[in-house]
């Protein structure tokens, strides 16, 4: 099981739409993460006020109150020092030919553990041809991580910075007192710029998932009301191109591709469940994608996104991210507040 503490997720309860001044507003509790990776310096718009909410990849954030308009304005904020936030980083011409390059490692690490589980299950022997195989491998492994390392270098090299147009004509106009008159105070720098936008659909309780692209940022809901996604269950959004079948035991989850559905393992709490998520060919037959077992409590829930692979085989890639519900607060021991004890029944 994944062990991850996510794109953006907001969890939000309690969704109440009105309007007020022609505004339409919500009030909501809720929760975030960040589907990619770790989103530092964003926030969100409370009135004229900007809420820090750092965003993780992993867990999710302390809950939060709003109450504002509909839709609800992520933003990327000044950090605490009064420094602008980061801009996004420009694009990396290398970083498709890294990401292939990762893409096709990463099938040659999991062919050298199959052939190398193979030889263990035959007490050391190696099916014919295997042993070359391996070797070609390994070389080819050794190779990609080189060309990878020099990638990765090269496109750390700061780019050459290049002078400002017209600074020595500039100079010689102040020089002789013809150069321009003194340029106006720039206006004072917002504190912050938009990052995305999410209108609620209406009252409920909702993840919300938010990707970066080179387009920017959007996001897109899952339904989270109560029962919908119980502590002791898993739930799967298929991120893939067609459709598969989550296979626990008895329990089947057929998903077309974009759909989320939860399951619940046989196994009772405290147990291990053996599932496999199976994938659809062309011929129609569905095929093992995906094997996993995963140890089932009933205080912890688990989102999983359903990924494709890299050489777009039958297999599956597996994200998750997993929540603990929090514990119940202790009513204190009666007595401690100043009421007196019952009397004892005769």
């Amino acid at each position: 099981m994944f062990r991850r503490c996510c794109l953006l997720a907001l969890t939000l309860v309690g969704a109440e739409t009105f309007a007020q001044s022609g505004e339409p507003k919500v009030r909501a509790q809720f929760r975030a993460l960040s589907f990619e990776g770790a989103l530092l310096g964003v926030g969100y718009l409370d009135g004229k006020d900007v809420r820090p909410l750092d965003l993780s990849a992993d867990c999710f954030t302390a809950e939060q109150s709003y109450v504002g308009p509909n839709p609800l304005r992520l933003v990327l904020r000044e950090d605490a020092a009064g420094l602008p936030a980061p801009a996004p980083l420009a694009p990396n011409p290398a970083q498709p030919k890294m990401l292939a390059l990762s893409q096709e490692l990463e099938t040659v690490q999991r062919r050298l553990a199959t052939l190398s589980a193979d030889a263990r299950e035959r007490g050391g022997r190696s099916k014919a041809g295997a042993d070359k195989e391996i070797g070609l491998l390994k070389a080819r492994a050794e190779a990609l991580n080189q060309e990878l390392a020099a990638l990765a270098q090269a496109s750390t090299q700061p780019a050459p910075s290049n002078p400002p147009p017209g600074g020595a004509e500039a100079k010689a106009r102040a020089r002789d007192g013809t150069g321009p008159a003194k340029a106006p105070a720039p206006p004072e720098r917002p504190s912050h710029r938009p990052l995305a936008a999410f209108s609620f659909p209406g009252d409920g309780r909702f993840l919300l998932l938010v990707h970066q692209t080179a387009d920017g940022a959007t996001v897109n809901a899952i339904d989270d009301r109560e029962g919908a996604f119980p502590f002791g269950s898993m739930q799967f959004i298929n991120l893939t191109a067609g459709p598969v079948e989550v296979r626990f035991g008895a329990k089947t989850l057929a998903l077309a591709a974009k759909a989320k559905g939860s399951l619940s393992p046989v196994a009772g709490s405290g147990r291990y469940a053996e599932g496999e998520i199976h994938t659809r060919g062309d011929d129609g037959q569905f095929r093992l994608g995906y094997s996993m077992r995963v140890y089932v409590q009933e205080d912890v829930r688990t989102l999983y996104f359903l990924l494709p692979t890299e050489d777009g085989g039958h297999g599956v890639r597996l994200k998750g991210v997993e929540e603990r519900r929090s514990a119940e607060p202790t009513p204190p021991p009666a007595g401690l507040r100043g009421d007196k004890p019952t009397a004892p029944a005769r």
